[in-house]
C-alpha cells in the first residue's frame, strides 16, 4: 500500500483506540505552562503526584495558562517581608514564584544578581535557565541548564538532560532544525525510514560524519538540490528526506551527546512527555512524541502527535504528513481486512447464543413435564 511516497508494511501493529477515556485524561493543572523546569518548594510535591502519559499529553487539552495568582502574590510578599538573601533557597522560591506567575523578566533580574554568590547551587542555574527559555533566549538558557547538569547530572529527577537537548536544538537555525529531531539520536532513523510506518530499533550510537571531512561545495550542492525538491513538483517525500539525511551527516552532533545517549535512557518516554507537557506550543516536542509512539507501535497516537506538530508549524511538516497519511490508510486497510473475521465471529456468537437458548427452552420443557 503506497501513500505519498510512503509504503506501509504488512505489519499490523497494535492499534489502540483513541478513546474518549484517553482524551479525557488531561494533564493536570499542577503542571504549570512554563517552558522548562522550575525548582522551588512546590516542585517535589507536584512531581510526585503527577503521572503524565503519552495519550494525556498528545490528546489532552493544554493546562490553564496561569495558576491562581492570589496565593503566589502572598508568597512573594511573605518572602520579601522575611528576607534571607544568604540562603539560595530564598532566592529560588522568590524567583520560582515569579516564574509561576509568568514573570520571567523579574526572575532573570533576581537570579542574574546572585549567580556568582551561589555558583554551586543547582536551583539558581535551573531557574535562570528556565527564565531565559521562557523569554526565547535559548543560548543563554542552554548555558545555565548545562551548568546545573554539571552540578547534578541527575537533575530534575533525571529529566533535565532532555531540557538541555531541546535547548541545543532550539538554539540552532531553521535549516538545522529542518534536518534534525531535537533528540538527535533518532534523526538518522527518522530520515532513513520514510518508506515505512514503523521505526526500527535504534540505539542512537551511529557515529556522525565529521563535518570537516566534507567539502563546503558538497553541502552547497545538497542544499541547492533540496531547494529544487521543495517546489510543487517535488518527486517524493523520500527523496527530500534522503537529502536532509545527507545534510544532517555534515552537522556536528549536539554537545549533550558527548555525555548521554538519550535513545537508551530508561527515562526517555518520561523525558519526552515532560518536555511536551511544559512546552505545549513547541512542535519539536510533539514530533518526538510521535516518533516514540511509533516505536511503541501506537499508530493512532503517533498520527495524533504528528498532526499536532504540523498544526504547530513543524519544519518537518511534509515528512510528518506523509507518515500520517500512511498510518491512516494502514489502519483503514487493517480494519477492512478484519471485517470478514469480525463478521464470522458475529455469526458464530449468534449461532452459539441461539443454541444456548434452545438448550434452556428444552430443559424448561423437560422440567415442566416432570412436574405432577
Amino acid at each position: 500500500m503506497n501513500a505519498v511516497g510512503v509504503t506501509a508494511p504488512t505489519f499490523f501493529g497494535s492499534e489502540p483506540v483513541v478513546c474518549w477515556l484517553c482524551a479525557g485524561c488531561l494533564v493536570t493543572g499542577l503542571v504549570w505552562p512554563v517552558s522548562a523546569c522550575i525548582w522551588d518548594a512546590d516542585t517535589m510535591f507536584q512531581e510526585r503526584i503527577t503521572s503524565p502519559k503519552l495519550a494525556q499529553v498528545i490528546l489532552g487539552k493544554p493546562p490553564p495558562q496561569l495558576p491562581d495568582a492570589t496565593p503566589l502574590r502572598k508568597r512573594i510578599a511573605t518572602l520579601k517581608a522575611n528576607p534571607n538573601d544568604t540562603d539560595p533557597n530564598w532566592w529560588n522560591n522568590l524567583a520560582g514564584t515569579h516564574l509561576r506567575l509568568g514573570e520571567a523578566v523579574e526572575a532573570v533580574k533576581l537570579l542574574e544578581s546572585v549567580t556568582n554568590r551561589f555558583p554551586r547551587d543547582y536551583g539558581i542555574h535551573a531557574n535562570l535557565g528556565t527564565a531565559y527559555h521562557v523569554l526565547g533566549r535559548f543560548q543563554d538558557a542552554e548555558r545555565e541548564i548545562a551548568r546545573d547538569l554539571e552540578i547534578n547530572p541527575e537533575a530534575h529527577f533525571g529529566l533535565e538532560k532532555f531540557h538541555l537537548a531541546l535547548l541545543q536544538y532550539l538554539s540552532k537555525n531553521k535549516e538545522y532544525q529542518r534536518r534534525h529531531l531535537y533528540v538527535d539520536e533518532f534523526t538518522a532513523t527518522f530520515l532513513r525510514n520514510t518508506g515505512t510506518i514503523m521505526l526500527p530499533p535504534d540505539n542512537g550510537m551511529a557515529a556522525a560524519v565529521d563535518p570537516n571531512a566534507a567539502s563546503s561545495e558538497s553541502v552547497v550542492q545538497l542544499e541547492a538540490e533540496l531547494k529544487k525538491l521543495q517546489g510543487d513538483d517535488a518527486p517524493t517525500v523520500s527523496q527530500r528526506a534522503a537529502i536532509l539525511h545527507n545534510l544532517a551527516q555534515h552537522d556536528p552532533s549536539p554537545n549533550y551527546r558527548l555525555k548521554w545517549n538519550l535513545a537508551v535512557d530508561p527515562k526517555l518516554e518520561a523525558g519526552l512527555i515532560y518536555m511536551a507537557a511544559l512546552n505545549s506550543n513547541e512542535p519539536a516536542c510533539f514530533a518526538m512524541l510521535g516518533v516514540k509512539s511509533l516505536r511503541n507501535h501506537d499508530l493512532n497516537l503517533a498520527a495524533a502527535a504528528f498532526e499536532r506538530a504540523i498544526n504547530l508549524g513543524s519544519p518537518h511538516a511534509d515528512l510528518l504528513q506523509a507518515r500520517v497519511t500512511a498510518i491512516r490508510r494502514h489502519i483503514t486497510e487493517a480494519r477492512r481486512i478484519m471485517i470478514p473475521y469480525f463478521a464470522l465471529a458475529a455469526v458464530a456468537l449468534t449461532a452459539i447464543g441461539l443454541y444456548v437458548v434452545q438448550l434452556i427452552r428444552r430443559r424448561r420443557t423437560r422440567l415442566a413435564q416432570l412436574e405432577p
